[in-house]
């Protein structure tokens, strides 16, 4: 878990040291660092430093939004769980 706290404020290579060689390549850094980010907030000690579930599908679905403009695949995230209820009020 500190590791991947620390990779954070590294440069992006410090960050790829921490993924798993078979996706290292694959994926662009902003939405390597976004997944990484939502990852050390959920497993954060104290309840109220954790994200809501909104907060992490919202996080999810941007890092996926910028992995498809890289790979120029703007389809591929239509569709995915969590882009229609965006709008809809949580109860």
């Amino acid at each position: 878990m500190r590791q991947l706290q620390a990779s954070l404020g590294a440069d992006e290579e410090g960050r790829r040291n921490v993924v798993d060689p078979a996706i290292r390549k694959a994926c662009l850094d902003q939405s390597l660092k976004t997944m990484m980010e939502i990852c050390v907030r959920c497993v954060a000690k104290e309840p109220e430093d954790r994200p809501s579930i909104e907060d992490v599908l919202w996080n999810l679905q941007f890092a996926s939004q910028v992995q498809d403009a890289w790979r120029g695949d703007s389809q591929s995230s239509e569709g995915s769980p969590g882009s229609e209820s965006r709008g809809l009020p949580f109860h």
